[in-house]
């Protein structure tokens, strides 16, 4: 199934599918959950399977009240809600983390790696202050591993221009997370 039918099928409003729009979204959800899979690999420690953050992502998309303009949009779209979905588990993973002597806060993994993903956030916020493009490219990237082609007709700019928009924003948050 080619681009312009998936995103014509990411338009349908909840009618009956026909059995080769049902095989289309069943690509779709395992793109999405090839891309989950990667997420919980970057972001270890997370609570959260890939099938839980697979079906967040896709529950968020169909709230999206614009609709797509296509898939490159509905992808990126899905990058940022499992981005914040990666925050919000990192930020319950933190405050239910209770203990008595701090110095055990070092021994809990869970605890450390929240932490990690809450400072990445916390990074992110100011790329964005300083270059929204930056911040925006960063996030389809990293969290919705698209192509640099696809980024570049989301965002409608060359992929020369969002290669080295990646290279400049990873560069800066591993500067400024001191990695």
């Amino acid at each position: 199934m080619d681009q312009a039918e998936i995103t014509q099928l990411l338009g349908v409003e909840n009618g009956e599918l026909t059995a080769e729009q049902e095989l289309a979204m069943e690509q779709v959800y395992q793109h999405l959950r090839t891309i989950a899979h990667g997420q919980r690999l970057k972001v270890s420690g997370n609570r959260i399977d890939t099938t839980a953050l697979v079906n967040e992502a896709w529950l968020k998309s169909q709230r999206a009240k614009n609709g797509f303009n296509d898939r490159d949009h509905f992808f990126a779209y899905c990058a940022l809600a499992m981005r914040h979905i990666l925050f919000d588990q990192a930020r319950r993973n933190r405050l239910i983390t209770y203990v008595d002597d701090d110095s055990a806060l070092d021994r809990m993994p869970v605890y450390q790696q929240s932490e990690t993903m809450l400072e990445l956030e916390r990074q992110l916020e100011k790329l964005r202050e300083f270059e929204p493009r930056l911040e925006q490219v960063f996030t389809c990237k990293f969290f919705g591993d698209m192509p640099f082609d696809a980024i570049a007709r989301v965002l409608g700019l060359s992929e020369r221009t969002v290669f080295r928009d990646w290279q400049k924003a990873r560069t800066m948050l591993a500067v400024a997370m001191g990695e």
